[in-house]
């Protein structure tokens, strides 16, 4: 009986992805999924010019979609680095006042997980107009 659970609990393991484990490669380093928030929005991070500090994106309707990905939008904040925007919003994560913050959209290439994306941001209110392609890391 316990191997029958052990083999059911491993099974279930790779039904369904872990959100750590999805993560894409870029040419700027990792993207991770990070968490769903109960609001509804699957929270990625990306990596900055500085290792110690991760940009984070929060894309409304995303949370716990691994199948039939097609297009989402958010916005993406960062720790302050000046005032970078006149308009300050709250983090969707902590609820903390972000100056250095923009939109961000995804369109995903392949519409199940793992899948790769093109993920284009703006600062502030600005049209996204920087791009980043991303590219699932799987294991070998």
């Amino acid at each position: 009986m316990k191997s029958i659970i052990a083999a059911s609990l491993a099974f279930a393991a790779f039904a369904l992805p872990a959100l750590a484990d999805e993560v894409w490669s870029t040419p700027v380093g990792d993207v991770i999924y990070e968490d769903d928030l109960t609001t509804g929005e699957a929270v990625l991070s990306f990596p900055t010019g500085d290792p110690e500090i991760r940009s984070m994106a929060y894309f409304t309707g995303m949370a716990g979609v691994f199948t039939g990905r097609t297009y989402f939008e958010g916005v993406w904040t960062e720790p302050e680095v000046g005032d970078a925007c006149a308009v300050a919003i709250a983090d969707p994560r902590t609820g903390e006042p972000r100056h250095n913050w923009g939109r961000i959209q995804i369109v995903f290439t392949e519409p199940d997980f793992p899948g790769g994306w093109v993920a284009m941001r703006g600062s502030c209110f600005d049209t996204p107009d920087q791009f980043l392609v991303g590219k699932p890391v799987t294991a070998q």
